[in-house]
Formats: structure tokens, sequence, C-alpha cells
């Protein structure tokens, strides 16, 4: 018996499910079943099965919330789902589709007709399969070497800037000793952005395949002085790694008051953005910071006059993703908008970017403020 791909059958109807299965182990195929819609994705998510045929009515869990945690499941989202359904509703079948259902089979069926379903969207996976591994190549080796860049540059610069202390520091300047000390402080905080960038993307990524872990994410409260805080931190980096005059960098939060987001995480996403701001505009070239309350949200703008990129939707942010990188030399792994977009989400925010070439970027982070009890 040659073998086949991996099935699996929700069906909460005992004699339904095992006919199904009977018929399919004699084509070949392996099979595993799930009596009701909770347990289906666990099997899925334990399983990784080729395609998945479900009920569309069943007790506790229908078929279209299983196949809503399929698709927002990372590990199993793009598995070919087939629904059985007693009737077809126009409603029903819109409603499939939306949540992405490849295939809907009226009860009752034939095996001609439920094998013929299988193997049409077997083949079209197959096909998606190939085209896909081809594109994963490309982007895995890109990414690969802008890992290597991104590390080892920075590596190289610290290296370097020893082995001249070492070998010629004696005929140092003063001068020249700060900078070379300049020089290997720059370097380690760029290697240690992008390092603390990689794990915090990890970190996202388990979680989308674990969802209780996105609380890691959510919990947290910023502190009444967060803006203080983050203010100093902001004005530094301006001065000591952009090289920024004063009076470059504006800072102006209004009304202040607690956010229900870990400060660390506030922190990060605002180092995140006002890092790019200064990186891609001109000395001289104001960026602003500017939050204010609007209802029951504390909105945080920041606005620059820089290079300025195109973007038609949010959802072009992607992780490994540099925007104008074919026109600009850029650092960095191509993290940072990404994961600010994910902890915004996680903390029930909004994020929104505005941008048009040479004129500059305007990024607008919406949090909840914190409900005092």
């Amino acid at each position: 018996m040659e073998n086949k791909a991996k099935i699996l059958v929700i069906e909460d109807e005992q004699y339904i499910r095992e006919n199904i299965q009977e018929l399919l182990e004699a084509k070949g195929y392996f099979v595993r079943t799930a009596i009701n819609g909770k347990q289906g994705i666990l099997e899925a998510i334990d399983y990784r099965p080729s395609l998945i045929i479900c009920d569309v009515m069943m007790p506790k869990m229908d078929g279209f919330k299983v196949l809503e945690q399929i698709r927002k499941t990372s590990s199993i989202q793009n598995t070919p789902f087939i629904f059985l359904t007693a009737k077809i509703d126009k409603l029903d079948i819109r409603q499939g589709m939306d949540l992405g259902a490849d295939d809907y089979i009226t009860k009752p069926f034939t095996a001609k007709e439920l094998t013929a379903a299988i193997e049409s969207r077997l083949r079209r996976q197959d096909k998606m399969s190939n085209q896909y591994a081809k594109v994963k190549h490309d982007i895995e080796t890109s990414v690969f070497a802008t890992y290597y860049h991104e590390f080892n540059m920075p590596l190289q610069s610290i290296i370097n800037a020893i082995n001249l202390l070492l070998s010629a520091g004696k005929s140092f300047t003063e001068k020249q000793v700060q900078d070379s000390h300049l020089t290997i402080l720059k370097s380690a905080l760029r290697l240690n952005h992008s390092l603390s960038n990689l794990m915090l993307f990890e970190e996202i990524k388990r979680a989308e395949v674990h969802p209780e872990l996105t609380t890691m994410f959510s919990n947290g409260q910023s502190g009444s002085y967060w803006h203080h805080k983050i203010s100093d931190e902001l004005q530094t980096i301006a001065k000591e790694i952009y090289k920024r005059p004063e009076g470059d960098l504006i800072i102006q939060f209004n009304n202040v008051t607690d956010l229900g987001i870990n400060f660390d995480f506030l922190l990060r996403m605002l180092v995140e953005i006002t890092s790019n701001a200064l990186k891609y505009s001109l000395p001289t070239q104001k960026v602003n910071i500017i939050g204010n309350r609007v209802e029951d949200d504390y909105v945080i703008e920041i606005i620059d006059h820089g290079q300025g990129f195109t973007i038609q939707s949010i959802d072009e942010i992607q992780p490994f993703k540099q925007f104008g990188k074919k026109r600009f030399e850029q650092q960095g792994l191509g993290l940072g908008l990404y994961l600010v977009k994910q902890l915004v989400g996680y903390n029930s925010g909004d994020f929104k970017i505005e941008s048009v070439e040479e004129q500059g970027t305007k990024v607008t982070i919406a949090l909840p403020i914190l409900e005092m009890a």
C-alpha cells in the first residue's frame, strides 16, 4: 500500500467519523480522528496533518471556531481545510471562506466525491509548498546574510579598536584614546541592540504557537513617572549615539498618566522609533515627540523631516524587511518596526505610520490609559 498524506478528521458523529477513517485508510492515507473541536485543535497541533476535514455543526465549538483557531496558530495555519456540512447556506460558505476554508463537502457524500476533494486540495498544496520552499530559501539566505553583517560589523569594529589600543595605544593622544573607547562603546551598543531585538522576536514567535505566553507582553504598567525616564534616555541617545546638537530632539509629554504597558516595553518602542527618526534625518532637522491624552488612550506622535519611505499599509511591516533599502545604506536586522507593531497590538493599542519620501515620517502610537481601581 502506497504511503500517502496525513489526514485529520474532526466529526462528532461516530458512524460518520469511523466511515471516513475506514475509507481513507483503505486509500492509503494515515488518518487520525477527533470527536469535538477542542480535541481537534490539540490533535492538529500534535499531528501536523497534511489536510483537515471538519464538521461544521458540532456542540461547544463549531467548525468555524475550529478553523479560526487553526488559522491563528502559526505551526498549522496553512493546512488545507475542508468543511463537512449537512446543508449548504450562502452565508455559511461566505463565513467559511472568509476564515480561510478551502472547500465544502455536503452530506451525504460518496467516496469518490470525498477522495476527489482531498486529492485536489493536496495537489494544490504540493504546488504551493514547492513555490514556498523556493521563496523561503531565498528569504532565509537573505536573512542569514543580514545576521552575519549586522553581528560581524560591530564585532570587527570592537576587535580592531582594541587591537589598536593594545599595539599603538602608548603613542595615541588622549583624544584618540577617547575616540577608540567611543567606537568600542557604540559598536557594543549596536551589537546588544541587534541581539535584544532578535531575542524578543523569538519570544514573540514562540507566543504565536503558544498563545498563553502572550501575557508576558501584555501584563504590566508604565508607572506615573515614565515620561521623565524615557525623555532622559532619548535625549542621551540623540546626543551620544547620533551626535545631534541640543534642540534637535524636542519632547513634550502632556497630561501624563499611568499606562497599561510594561515600562521596559514602552521604553523599547520609543527608543526604536526615535532612533529611526534620528538615523534617517539630518542634524538640525528637528525630531518632535508629542504625547497627549485622547479619551481613554494616551497618544504619542514621533515626527521627523528626514528621508521618509513608501508604505501603503501597516501590513507591509514584516520581520527582516527594511523600507528604502535599495535607496539607502542601512544598518539593522529590519525587526524594529515589526516588534513595535507586535508590542502595541499585544497591549490593545493602535499603531500607525505616515511617510513620504524626502519629506519625513510620522509614527503614531496609541496606548490605553491604566484604569485606576
